[in-house]
């Protein structure tokens, strides 16, 4: 594989370098759903797909939620997540539970095809239970396509519907849960270029053989190819040979800018790759707030804390490909040569997101920040 092209490529596909316009986001958000919020935001934030939208995103899904363009489900193990509410078939025939009620829960679905549309506090009026009595059945119910939570807005108390009073026309029964999962996978490997099985099961948290089995049936059928312990699609094996010409080495030099992105622990990317990166890239005091992706490819972690108010943030470590799988550390010599290179694009990319006069970064690889001039002194 052309390592520098299979780099690009999926920065191109998930418009890391050219951000989405409206229209082209929404075919970007079905093709990255479920989408999750951003990891550690208040509650009721709408998604975001930070980076990827020439627009401001996150107004434009409060605006989406609030009409139902996308809505609110549990997908991926119970996982708060969106999708596009004309897809709710689709992922129905994937993530549906098919569970008996228990006593609890047929108690609450009857009560609102009877009474209609309310809030938990409505509920415990009429049923005399209590919030964790009915919290956990609901979500239950939800993840059954049984009852549908309105969130309209950021409100902490929101409405409670049968499900199909308020889609009526949605057959849960369009797909088998096969022609689905193949669907998703189409989207998963468009987007991620190259894939296995642990990616897939990392971000749609599907068992592993219903996995094994989506693959084996879309190379049966020509859609995708293996290659280099994992697969592609058919029509990209000529593109990631590439030309000899185009390789890694011509990625940008020590004097070039780099692109530096800092990825939420919820994020798309992150998620697809979760089962190793939250091995490889970890410290012992410090939670990891975000991955770094430079020039397309994971090399670090923002590291600190996570705060209810303004984030701690600790330190940057960069982690050099050194062809182990050590775990990232503080002060990795081998990552020395990176150092410097990248310092300016990344305290650009950590004060993108972080206002350094809220959340300064403390430390750089080990070395003190001074807030004033920008500069790193030897700790």
């Amino acid at each position: 594989m052309n390592k520098n092209i299979y780099l690009k490529l999926r920065l191109e596909r998930q418009h890391f370098t050219k951000p989405a316009g409206k229209k082209e986001y929404g075919v970007l958000f079905k093709q990255m759903s479920p989408v999750l919020c951003v990891y550690w935001s208040c509650p009721g934030s709408p998604p975001e797909l930070l980076y990827r939208a020439a627009f401001d995103d996150r107004k434009y899904c409060y605006k989406m939620r609030g009409s139902r363009t996308i809505m609110k489900g549990r997908f991926q193990n119970g996982n708060i997540a969106y999708i596009y509410a004309d897809e709710l078939e689709l992922f129905a025939a994937v993530y549906r539970k098919d569970k008996p009620l228990t006593d609890t829960e047929l108690e609450l679905y009857e009560l609102l095809n009877r009474e209609g549309p309310m809030t938990i506090h409505v509920m415990k009026e009429f049923t005399g239970m209590l919030t964790k009595e009915i919290t956990p059945a609901l979500h239950r119910l939800q993840e059954k396509f049984l009852v549908f939570e309105d969130q309209a807005d950021s409100e902490w108390d929101r409405a409670w519907y049968p499900f199909e009073s308020e889609f009526p026309d949605v057959n849960l029964e369009r797909y088998t849960k096969e022609e689905a999962e193949e669907e998703l996978v189409r989207r998963f490997v468009w987007l991620n270029v190259w894939i296995d099985a642990a990616m897939v099961r990392s971000f749609y948290r599907l068992p592993l053989k219903e996995i094994k089995g989506v693959l084996e049936r879309l190379v049966s059928n020509g859609t995708l190819a293996p290659y280099e312990g994992g697969y592609v699609r058919r029509e990209d094996l000529q593109l990631l040979e590439g030309d000899p010409s185009d390789t890694v080495e011509n990625a940008p030099k020590e004097t070039e800018k780099h692109s530096v992105f800092i990825l939420h622990k919820n994020d798309f990317l992150v998620k697809s790759n979760e089962h190793w990166l939250k091995d490889t890239f970890r410290h012992p005091e410090y939670d990891v707030l975000g991955y770094l992706l430079i020039d397309g490819a994971f090399r670090g972690c923002l590291l600190g804390h996570f705060r209810n108010g303004p984030f701690e943030l600790e330190d940057v470590a960069l982690w050099a490909e050194t062809g182990g799988e050590e775990p990232v550390c503080l002060r990795n010599e081998a990552a020395d040569g990176l150092k410097a290179a990248l310092k300016e694009d990344i305290l650009n990319a950590v004060e993108l997101l972080y206002d350094p006069g809220i959340s300064p970064l403390k430390r750089y690889m080990g070395e003190c920040c001074s807030a004033e001039k920008n500069i790193s002194i030897r700790a």
